[in-house]
Parts: structure tokens; C-alpha cells; sequence
């Protein structure tokens, strides 16, 4: 049964990335990517202009507020640490700690530098080369996350407005993810199941953290933890069609969108969005230079051992 499904899912998926507006869009993604971050940029220096006082808000969250971001994404890094480390037990094989660290590191820059989501894919090419892991295998992991990451946001859209859609949209993605798993084959593996299943939910958890942070920050307004819930799963749905460095612009585009679930305005969202980019920027810049240093100092230090 489970191998029926994987043919089914793998025929499925085939048809997609074949169909002609996938193909487009590949095709297109340079062009689209320049198309969407200038029309955004020009949008911003607009608003801005006619917002002289945004910017120097946006800048001016304070020292705890920094320190509480710094904090909250360290704690993502690690769940994608978590991500990672789950997805290789899933197919039953094993990574240096260090070694797995550095490729989360490596492979978060790119998928925020680079367009439509390129860390996976590096992932991917890197644990097949590696440790020999299916791309296969691999495949089912990450379908199964983004499965998971796509069912709680969606539902959490409505924590805001109508916080029982959004208990009923957990239960039953939940059921359906965990059915999806069963067919798959990797329910014999249920405790890395489960693992990645939580460190999806804390990762979701934190994120929202962060933006109920960043919107009570840049706004004179008081803002609750259910309106950070709806924003964050508006924001954070904003991934899958990822064509920018980090969504810029379209992230933006989604939540003006759902604007009537989560009642933040638009002054708000500009600005949380400057302080958001701004800070993960040198965030993962800075992460990028000390993973690097120690990156370096390992391979010097198996040099003098072999010269030893």
C-alpha cells in the first residue's frame, strides 16, 4: 500500500513541477524576482517618503526588544537544527552533530539570500553526497514538515477572528498529516514522527513570538497574542510562493491581504517588516561569519593532525 502511495505521490508531484505554469515560472524567476523586489523597494521608498517618521520608529524598538530577537531566533536556528536532525533519523541514518549544525547554518543564509526556498535543495544534494540519504526519503521528511508547518498556519489564520476554526483545523491537519505519514510507509519510525512533528509546533510558536514582538515594538498600539497568531500564519504562509530573498515583498503582499483576520495596519506591517529584514539580515550574516570561523579553525586543526 505504502509503495501504491509513493507512486502515486511521486506521479503527482511529477505532474506539477511539469505543468506548464511551474514551468513558467522557473523559466521566469530571475525576471519575476527583479519584478517583485523593485515594485516593493519603490513602494517603500513612497511610503516612507510620505512616512518621514517610520523609519527612525522602526529603528527604535530599544535594546530589549533586540535582545529578545537575538534570543528568539538563536531558538529558530535551533529548530531547524531540529528539522534537520529529525529528517535524518527519519531515514535511519546519522550526521555529526557539528558537522549538521554547520549545514542548518549554511543552508538557512541561502534560503533567505537566495529564491524559492534554495535551502532544502542544498540539504538535500549535501546529505546525498554525504551520508548517502535518498532524495527520496529525504523527499517524504520535507513533505511531511512543510505538510505540518502549511496545516498550522493556515488554521492559525483564525485564532483572531474565529479561534474554533482554527482548534478544528489543527485536530483535523493533524489527523490528515499523521494519515499521510501512515501511507507513506514511516509510521514504523513514529518517534522521529512525532519529534519533527513538536519541533514544527515550537517553531511556528516562536516565530509568532517574534512578530507579536516586533508589531507591539515599531506601534504605539497594543496588540494581543491572538492577532500575533493570525499575522504570523499569514506571514509565514507567504514562504510557499517565495520568488524574493526572504518573501520580501510578497510576504507583505499576504498579509495586506488578510488584513480583516489579524487587524493590523499597514504603518505596522511596513515597519515590523523594516525591523524583521533589517535584524535577520545581520543576524544571519554574523551567524554565517562565526560558523565560518569555526568551520575554518576544524579544517586547520585536521591539518596539523596529519601533519602530526
Amino acid at each position: 500500500m505504502a509503495s501504491r502511495f509513493a507512486e502515486r505521490l511521486r506521479a503527482r508531484a511529477t505532474a506539477f513541477t511539469t505543468s506548464r505554469p511551474v514551468r513558467w515560472v522557473n523559466a521566469h524567476r530571475r525576471v519575476l524576482a527583479i519584478v517583485v523586489l523593485s515594485s516593493f523597494f519603490a513602494f517603500l521608498v513612497v511610503y516612507l517618503a510620505l512616512n518621514p517618521g517610520l523609519l527612525v520608529q522602526a529603528f527604535s524598538i530599544g535594546w530589549l526588544n533586540i535582545s529578545i530577537l537575538l534570543a528568539l531566533y538563536l531558538l529558530i536556528v535551533t529548530t531547524h537544527f531540529g528539522v534537520l536532525e529529525t529528517t535524518i533519523r527519519l531515514s535511519s541514518n546519522r550526521l555529526p552533530y557539528r558537522e549538521g549544525f554547520l549545514l542548518t547554518v549554511y543552508s538557512t543564509v541561502s534560503n533567505f539570500f537566495g529564491p524559492l526556498q534554495s535551502g532544502p535543495g542544498i540539504r538535500a544534494v549535501y546529505l546525498k553526497g554525504r551520508i548517502g540519504m535518498r532524495f527520496r526519503d529525504y523527499t517524504y521528511a520535507t513533505l511531511y514538515y512543510f505538510g505540518a508547518f502549511a496545516v498550522i498556519n493556515g488554521s492559525l489564520l483564525f485564532a483572531n477572528t474565529a479561534p474554533w476554526i482554527t482548534v478544528a483545523g489543527l485536530v483535523v491537519g493533524a489527523a490528515i498529516v499523521w494519515g499521510t505519514a501512515w501511507k507513506a510507509g514511516i509510521l514504523d519510525r513514529w518517534v522521529w514522527v512525532a519529534a519533527l512533528g513538536v519541533v514544527v509546533v515550537v517553531q511556528v510558536l516562536l516565530m509568532t513570538i517574534v512578530y507579536f514582538v516586533e508589531i507591539n515594538a515599531v506601534s504605539d498600539a497594543s496588540y494581543t497574542f491572538a492577532q500575533a497568531l493570525s499575522y504570523s500564519g499569514s506571514a509565514n504562509l507567504s514562504l510557499f510562493v517565495s520568488v524574493t530573498p526572504g518573501a520580501i515583498g510578497i510576504r507583505e503582499g499576504f498579509l495586506v491581504f488578510a488584513h480583516s483576520l489579524h487587524q493590523v495596519p499597514l504603518d505596522t506591517i511596513v515597519a515590523a517588516g523594516i525591523v524583521d529584514r533589517a535584524f535577520y539580515a545581520v543576524f544571519l550574516g554574523a551567524l554565517f561569519g562565526v560558523s565560518s570561523l569555526f568551520h575554518l579553525r576544524g579544517i586547520f586543526r585536521k591539518d596539523d593532525a596529519t601533519e602530526e
